[in-house]
């Protein structure tokens, strides 16, 4: 086993920490600041969410075939981190930013910035998750260090539950623009350095490794190849189907604001699941050694669906004690997945191949990081819609059908996400003793 240099996977997480500050911050308040702020209607906005992912499916390919294409003596993904990291922070900036704009061309202005943001977040998200790929090919290494990436992801998803709301008061004296623009101006003077790190600190040294060379293929031939790989469809399927565990993401704020009547309590449930999701991905590396990662993610996602059920009666009841633990425990079995399907989308880099003779971690990769979009996005316009049909009106009290409205995007909707995701799952057969010996074959 060739381990990998600590400092590497220090610096891999680093960045993944600065990257997931500012993407955090965007998923977690940029409906609500749409909504309440920029005064755009939920629907809309919900509407631009999903629009923006469609082009990702166009997109984020095109930037994994550039990945895969890319020849420089600084590698295949490290020069899109050092380029595209500081155009993330301008347009996550200008995203929190409400100019005195008729209707019409406030939302002009929310679609223009909203997916060029989009596509510079791609240039960075796609080079960062395929650069794991290529920093080592032994897959325990990868489990390790995709867990310590998570992790780190955790920390970087709760810093924006802790601390915009605070920030956003601090600097804005009662102001929700002045307050949100100098909160993400303050976050993004964090996170830059830290995404940086994914360039300064990490190496590729894959193709070493297996004593092959990049070979150079054609678009259609790497497109080809995604199709022909049996496991990574599968596991993108899952994924997909998975959609509906994404809602509380967005519906968070309003079920805090609303349902429980204080924002504040916002950073206790998103905290609750973000510390429990860390333990989840800290645990995953070791389950995964004894048990194949197909019968976890099975496992988990028929536990948390059960789960998300019975918190659809504890939210009735209102028992706080009672949320919380149940928060804890379906963040936990939300941690697990995370570490194990993405380690698991790795191993089929080799498998593919193994079959096609293409190395195409950048697609793959690509894959990966769009079905992860296009799940918020569809996550914002279910959100949106289910606001819309229940009767939200933003800023006032709300009606019982809007409250019940608001609590299913907690619980039930993300149930039946939860039990969907387990379909595909049953056909999946590669296993970490084939993916070893496709490396043998490899080397």
């Amino acid at each position: 086993m060739a381990y990998l240099p600590r400092k590497e996977k220090y610096s891999f997480s680093t960045a993944l920490l600065g990257q997931t500050m500012i993407y955090n911050f965007v998923n977690l308040y940029l409906m609500i600041f749409y909504t309440d702020v920029l005064g755009i209607s939920a629907a809309a906005a919900g509407t631009l969410f999903l629009v923006a992912r469609i082009w990702d499916a166009v997109n984020d390919p095109l930037m994994g075939v550039v990945v895969d294409k890319t020849k420089t003596k600084l590698g295949k993904c490290r020069p899109y981190i050092l380029y595209f990291t500081l155009p993330i922070a301008l347009f996550t900036v200008l995203l929190f930013t409400s100019p005195d704009l008729s209707p019409v061309m406030k939302m002009v202005y929310a679609s223009v910035t909203y997916i060029l943001w989009g596509m510079t977040y791609t240039a960075v998200d796609i080079p960062l998750w395929t650069l794991s790929s290529r920093m080592t090919a032994d897959s325990n290494e990868r489990k390790s260090l995709i867990a310590s990436g998570r992790i780190f992801n955790v920390i970087g998803s709760a810093l924006p539950v802790f601390l915009v709301i605070p920030l956003k008061k601090l600097f804005g004296g009662g102001d929700e623009a002045t307050g949100y623009f100098w909160a993400v101006i303050a976050f993004c003077i964090v996170a830059v350095p830290l995404m940086l790190q994914g360039f300064f600190g990490t190496t590729e040294r894959v193709m070493e490794m297996l004593n092959k060379k990049d070979k150079k293929v054609s678009v259609r031939v790497i497109l080809d190849s995604i199709f022909k790989n049996q496991p990574l469809l599968l596991l993108l399927l899952s994924s997909l189907l998975s959609v509906l565990i994404n809602l509380p993401i967005t519906a968070g704020i309003f079920y805090a604001t609303y349902n429980l009547g204080d924002e504040g309590y916002m950073g206790m449930l998103a905290g609750t699941v973000l510390v429990a999701s860390g333990v989840g991905c800290g645990i995953a590396p070791a389950l995964g050694r004894r048990y194949s990662g197909r019968d976890l993610l099975i496992s988990t996602s028929l536990l948390a669906a059960i789960l998300f059920v019975i918190a659809y009666f504890a939210c009735a009841s209102g028992n706080m004690v009672l949320i919380v633990l149940l928060t804890f425990v379906i963040g936990v079995l939300l941690g697990i997945p995370l570490v194990l399907r993405t380690s698991m989308m790795a191993d089929t880099i080799e498998y593919a191949q193994s079959r096609t003779g293409v190395r195409n971690e950048g697609v793959i990769f690509a894959s990966l990081t769009f079905v992860s979009k296009l799940k918020m996005g569809a996550a914002s316009f279910f959100v949106g819609l289910v606001l819309k049909f229940s009767g939200y009106i933003p800023n006032v009290e709300q009606t019982p059908e809007a409250l019940n409205g608001i609590m299913l995007t907690m619980t039930l909707l993300p149930a039946l996400g939860a039990a969907l995701s387990i379909l595909p799952l049953m056909f999946y057969k590669l296993t970490d003793q084939e993916h070893q010996k496709i490396i043998d074959e490899l080397s």
